[in-house]
């Protein structure tokens, strides 16, 4: 069998292999960066260190447009420099890279005298030859099976679009395996040639209509500034319709420029790029192209803080320089996708770009400052935002950049300034929208279907081309064309191939609203309702404040089902902390910072060692009981030091025990509102896109002198707070106003539960659906006071069943099967299994398997009907009720303690028959909810 493989293997070359492989090459990698620190850290190479950091500054300088920052310490991480400085640690990853990277190279394009030509290539080498080859070289017969398969598979290759596909799979698949840090980093996504012929053909018919120009005309400046594997610029020169032949010479050394900062893809463009042109013209002698900048395109390269070399580092500085001198006609490809690292052990963060004409900073003042009741502005810093910013900044008067990215910015809230800015910036604009979202669910997640990025991707994309002429008559006009809805991948890059252009698509005009919605625009009605939202809306609103759900950036140490656990974990935690602060203190100048993740999750406490701040120890007092996900309770370490962001959650709940009732609601963005009333402290993650907490009540510390204005006659409870209500008295007033005859009646609590009630209204949320994406929920007033007593009793009842949710009755009507002697304990919880299907469809959800003793059976499907956070309430229970190891920390959260702490064995065994009881019954209540007549006073 194994000799049948090798055969094929020897013919064919093995894709899957090529990902076994990346985790050898990561290893080596290791290995080599340990031998050159090594090295670099013996005392007795002075001279090794002096040539490394000079090596060090002269490539800073090149790629960055700045020298290395030597005395920088871990305060200047969010430093105000116009690009971002290398470290050692960097520039010896590309030293060991460049070490198993170049025989790659080799097997991909035989023949050609790369490395010895590219400046790039060239220095790192030279810089290698000062280290011992021997210890350095020896991963390249370590590797020579996996350098034979890639360059059996190109043997037989037969044309030059074979030959990108080869190359993009190749990097795809190895690049993310055997460097994930910068893959996640940077979000390398390589793109599918149908998507590059489509936008390359669509840029080549804009520019012969709006300015009487094609590719090939001299003075069509051509720049890729994420080259990544240089597949626009190589599919141009290959698509002689777009560049023909007689035209590619002058256009291939004057005109086509391309940046990439990550070397593996510039090494891989370069080549590329040369191999290409060599296939055209066979007889021309060899010669570097003078395309591709190993570069940070976001970094800004001043003369007097990058000042260009003599030696072949000096090639790649004047390179970016003179590109930064063009006036560019195009900008084309696949920016990267990236909002930040996911945890702060990670030492992964984002590069920021500051200073006067910084990327960052023209987002500030231009994509921010016109965003209209922007919350959350994180998002507008994502690598795919800042390219539209660089991008547009960079283009001059004339011209186009055409882009695929992350749809997100079309529909998004937070991007409403961005949207107004391009309709502003730009004459016009036209998006090919190809859909893909995986984070949708339901009907929408099947339309939405296949990402044309495979795997590679979960967001939205779309093919935006903006276009910048003076001449033009019109400004700001924007055309929308899309895929089908149900398309996989391999369709949805037929029909792009089909089309060949944008021009060739069908579109429809879109008219901007006046909140610079493109997409989903809003209804105009639901600016008449009472807003909930107390902190971006000025007047009249229901809450003077509210708290977004809490997010501790470390769950698996802040949160478990046993107090105990919570207990010795954050000991660990706060005691290795502390050792931290002791080692700054020490030594602040070569402290640095320890990333063990079994030991501490940094989140935002990195500043706080770096101000000697020492956490005060574990205190049993700051454990609580909190809603992680929807029914599903655990015990939190609420102490504001350990948790990343409290919010004003310590407001609505300031100590354990604490009474309120908060209704969550889904936050901006959510794809499907949502809300669910608890009695604790709420998770950011119980609601999609960010839970929003409306209080039934708000806590105030009693100062020390005693309460004074309209509190003086209050009295503070034993923990010295005194407890108002959450809805302002002018909120009240606002809806007795609308029944005056029973203007009695209509109290705060009232007012409380109509507003859940209302909430839960199918009419509410399918008629206000696009409104609530994009804004915080506003209340209508209905017609009749008996309109509003029925929303009044159903949020009672809703509230009841949500919030007592472990005292309802477990439902009565399954089968239940048991051993003997069964036992409660539950591993994983699992749905029963349909035959003859896969995925999600394969789940009978009519069973749950609880463990090897006990079966559950016959559960109504209307049960998976109520639906919280894009799952049925029951599905959440499947999901969470086990027993999970973090992965990185190694700590075990056993549901099962959860049921020790409760003092009930069958407490598991219970939630399964009580959230099935509680979804049935919450299905009709929201059934049996009246029509939502709205008050005259509020049309």
């Amino acid at each position: 069998m194994s000799s049948i493989r090798s055969a094929i293997i020897k013919k064919l070359g093995n894709r899957r292999e090529w990902e076994e492989w990346a985790e050898d090459v990561a290893e080596i990698c290791k290995n080599q960066v340990d031998f050159i620190k090594d090295k670099l850290n013996n005392t007795e190479n002075k001279e090794l260190r002096y040539a490394f950091n000079d090596f060090k500054d002269q490539l800073s300088c090149s790629i960055n447009g700045h020298k290395s920052n030597q005395d920088a310490s871990q305060n200047d991480q969010d430093s105000i420099f116009v690009g971002n400085s290398l470290s050692d640690d960097e520039v010896i990853e590309m030293l060991s890279q460049h070490i198993v990277i170049k025989p790659v190279l080799d097997a991909l394009f035989k023949g050609y005298a790369f490395t010895e030509n590219n400046p790039i290539a060239r220095a790192l080498t030279d810089m290698l030859e000062k280290f011992d080859n021997n210890g350095l070289h020896k991963a390249n017969k370590e590797l020579e099976y996996f350098y034979n398969s890639v360059e059996m598979r190109m043997k037989n290759v037969k044309t030059l679009k074979e030959r990108q596909t080869v190359i993009v799979d190749l990097f795809d698949r190895f690049f993310k395996v055997a460097f994930p840090k910068q893959q996640e980093k940077l979000g390398i996504v390589y793109t599918p040639i149908e998507v590059v012929d489509f936008i390359n053909h669509s840029v080549n018919d804009i520019l012969k209509q709006e300015f009487g120009q094609t590719f090939a005309d001299p003075g069509v400046h051509i720049l890729d500034p994420f080259t990544g594997t240089g597949t626009f610029i190589t599919r141009l020169m290959q698509s002689e319709d777009l560049i023909p032949h007689d035209a590619l010479p002058y256009k291939y050394f004057n005109e086509l420029h391309a940046f990439e900062l990550v070397p593996l893809a510039y090494y891989v463009a370069s080549i590329n790029m040369e191999a290409v042109y060599q296939d055209f013209f066979p007889n021309a002698p060899y010669a570097p192209n003078n395309i591709t900048v190993l570069t940070d395109t976001f970094a800004l390269h001043d003369e007097e803080i990058a000042p260009i070399f003599k030696d072949s580092i000096g090639k790649n500085t004047s390179r970016r320089k003179q590109v930064d001198s063009l006036d560019l006609r195009v900008i084309i490809g696949n920016p990267p996708y990236s909002v930040g690292q996911e945890s702060a052990n990670d030492d992964n963060k984002n590069d920021r770009y500051l200073g006067k004409n910084g990327v960052d900073t023209r987002i500030r003042d231009t994509y921010v400052s016109s965003a209209i009741n922007l919350t959350n502005k994180n998002s507008l810093y994502d690598s795919y935002i800042k390219a539209f910013r660089w991008a547009s900044d960079k283009l001059g008067d004339q011209g186009v950049i055409a882009f695929v990215t992350n749809a997100g910015w079309l529909d998004s809230a937070a991007a409403n300034g961005m949207r107004k800015c391009l309709s502003e910036e730009f004459s016009s604009i036209y998006i090919y929208h190809l859909k893909g979202n995986a984070r949708t669910s339901g009907e929408q997640r099947r339309r939405e279907k296949d990402n044309v990025f495979g795997v590679g991707s979960r967001a939205p994309i779309a093919i935006t081309i903006l276009v910048k002429n003076q001449n033009a008559a019109e400004k700001g006009k924007i055309y929308l064309g899309c895929v089908d809805d149900y398309m996989t991948r391999e369709e949805k890059l037929g029909q792009l191939a089909q089309l060949g252009s944008i021009k060739s698509a069908q579109l429809s005009e879109i008219v901007p609203d006046e909140h610079n919605d493109w997409l989903n625009q809003r209804r105009t009605d639901f600016a008449k309702f009472i807003p909930v939202d107390g902190k971006n809306n000025s007047g009249l609103v229901l809450f003077t404040i509210f708290s977004r759900g809490i997010g501790t950036s470390r769950d698996a140490w802040s949160y478990n089902s046993s107090q105990c656990v919570i207990n010795n974990n954050l000991d660990t935690c706060i005691n290795f902390y502390n050792e931290q602060v002791d080692a700054y203190k020490l030594d602040p100048v070569n402290y640095k910072q320890c990333n063990d993740k079994k030991r501490i999750a940094w989140a935002s406490l990195n500043k706080s060692v770096l101000k000697g701040i020492y956490s005060s120890a574990f205190d049993n007092s700051h454990l609580a009981a909190s809603m992680y996900r929807p029914f599903f309770k655990q015990f939190v370490y609420f102490d504001k030091f350990w948790v990343h962001e409290t919010a004003q959650m310590p407001k609505l709940f300031p100590y354990s025990g604490a009474e309120n009732l908060t209704i969550g609601v889904a936050g901006l963005g959510a794809k499907d509102f949502g809300c669910l009333m608890t009695n604790s402290i709420t998770d950011l993650h119980v609601l999609d896109s960010q839970t929003q907490c409306l209080p039934r009540y708000v806590y105030t510390e009693a100062p020390k002198g005693g309460m004074i204005g309209e509190f003086k006659s209050v009295q503070p409870d034993e923990h010295g707070y005194v407890r108002s209500d959450g809805i302002n008295p002018e909120a009240v007033k606002h809806f007795k106003d609308a029944y005056p005859e029973q203007a009695d009646k209509v109290d705060v609590d009232a007012i409380f539960y109509y507003i859940y009630g209302v909430l839960h209204s199918p009419e509410y949320r399918s008629t206000y659906a696009n409104n609530l994406q994009k804004e915080l929920a506003r209340i209508p007033r209905v017609a009749t006071y008996e309109e509003f007593a029925a929303f009044e009793k159903a949020g009672r009842a809703l509230a009841q069943l949500h919030v007592n949710y472990e005292a309802v009755k477990p439902y009565k009507g399954c089968t239940i099967e048991m051993a003997d002697a069964p036992s409660y304990r539950v591993e994983k919880l699992a749905y029963g299994k349909i035959a003859g299907q896969k995925g999600d469809a394969a789940k009978d959800r009519s069973t749950i398997i609880y463990n090897n003793s006990i079966t559950i059976k016959n559960i109504p499907l209307e049960a998976q009907e109520y639906v919280v956070n894009k799952k049925s309430a029951l599905d959440w229970i499947v999901e969470r009720c086990c027993v999970s190891t973090d992965k990185d920390s190694g700590i075990v959260n056993d549901f099962n303690d959860y049921a020790k702490e409760m003092g009930d064995e069958k407490y598991i065994f219970n939630l399964i028959l009580r959230v099935i009881t509680v979804s049935l019954e919450t299905m009709k209540i929201v059934k049996s909810l009246p029509k939502l007549n709205i008050h005259p006073l509020d049309k």
